[in-house]
């Protein structure tokens, strides 16, 4: 029987909640599909180290990812006080509006979220939206078998570039 392992292809039927019940991703009605190549930091880790051993057979699991492995705990010091001139001038700003300023100190991988406005300055969220959060899953594999060599190329590419910049 074929497991979620190595280099193995992996297309994923999930569900993804909130501990209040709110989806992020899928419905109760419909889910959401996720393809990867196993073993090479596509997913959160904690997510990962939870399907590794699965297989299509096993039908529907469930599990918590809790906040610490996922997007980690909220931190007030990741609130900022940015300059309005790092926003278009065109832009209307709006608390609780997410945001990409335009002029930024790295890339952003999501929205940032606008706490306060102020005359000429914007209090800026810059916590993933997700933080303290515990993420429910509820998965089944919809599909699993051996990666090809076309699909595992741009992984190991792209493995050997992080591991090139990391710091010995």
């Amino acid at each position: 029987m074929s497991v979620i392992s190595q280099d193995k292809f992996v297309r994923l039927e999930y569900r993804l909640k909130l501990e209040n019940g709110e989806y992020i991703r899928g419905s109760a009605e419909k889910p959401e599909y996720l393809v990867f190549i196993a073993g090479y930091n596509e997913l959160l880790p904690g997510l990962e180290r939870r399907l590794w051993g699965l297989s299509e057979d096993q039908g529907t699991v469930e599990f918590v990812v809790p906040c610490h492995e996922a997007f980690g705990a909220y931190d007030p010091e990741a609130v900022q006080v940015w300059s309005k001139k790092r926003f278009a001038p065109d832009i209307e700003l709006q608390v609780g509006q997410q945001v990409l300023p335009e002029i930024l100190p790295f890339p952003p991988e999501y929205p940032l979220r606008i706490k306060e406005i102020r005359e000429d300055s914007v209090v800026l969220d810059l916590n993933h939206p997700l933080a303290d959060e515990d993420l429910y899953y509820e998965v089944k594999v919809a599909e699993l078998r051996d990666a090809t060599p076309e699909e595992l190329t741009p992984v190991k590419q792209c493995q050997s570039c992080r591991e090139g910049t990391e710091e010995d």
